[in-house]
This record gives structure tokens, C-alpha cells and sequence, in this order.
């Protein structure tokens, strides 16, 4: 995900954070956003979820919540 976001200027204006799911799979926030695994991208724009991608790691899987969050 760093190499897309060095590859587009806009993409830095968009907050990453990350939850270590080995740390926090029972946490309130797993459930939720109804996170269902490992390897989930939950994306937001305004506080609205714009889209999501589980169990694909890929730039072309990730680039278009990128681009909806922008």
C-alpha cells in the first residue's frame, strides 16, 4: 500500500490505520465494521465507507477505495 501512496500525491492525504488483527480480533471495532478476517481494507470518506477489499492485497484490488476516498 506505501508504494501506491508514494505513486499518487493525493493519495497521502488520506489517513491509513492499521489494526493489528492478531491484537484486536475481539476488539469493538472488529465487529463493528463487521471485519471478517486478516488482510481487510475498510474505507472511508466524510465517515461514510466507500468500499472494501478482503483477502486482496494487490494495487489493483486497493487503488480504486484510493481513489473514492480522494
Amino acid at each position: 500500500m506505501s508504494a501506491l501512496i508514494d505513486g499518487n500525491p493525493a493519495y497521502k492525504a488520506v489517513k491509513v490505520i492499521t489494526v493489528d488483527w492478531d491484537t484486536f480480533k475481539s476488539a469493538p471495532i472488529v465487529e463493528e465494521l463487521d471485519i471478517p478476517r486478516r488482510s481487510t481494507l475498510v474505507m472511508f470518506k466524510d465517515g461514510e465507507e466507500v468500499g472494501r477489499v478482503v483477502a486482496q492485497t494487490s494495487a489493483k484490488a486497493i487503488e480504486p477505495l484510493f481513489i473514492a476516498a480522494t
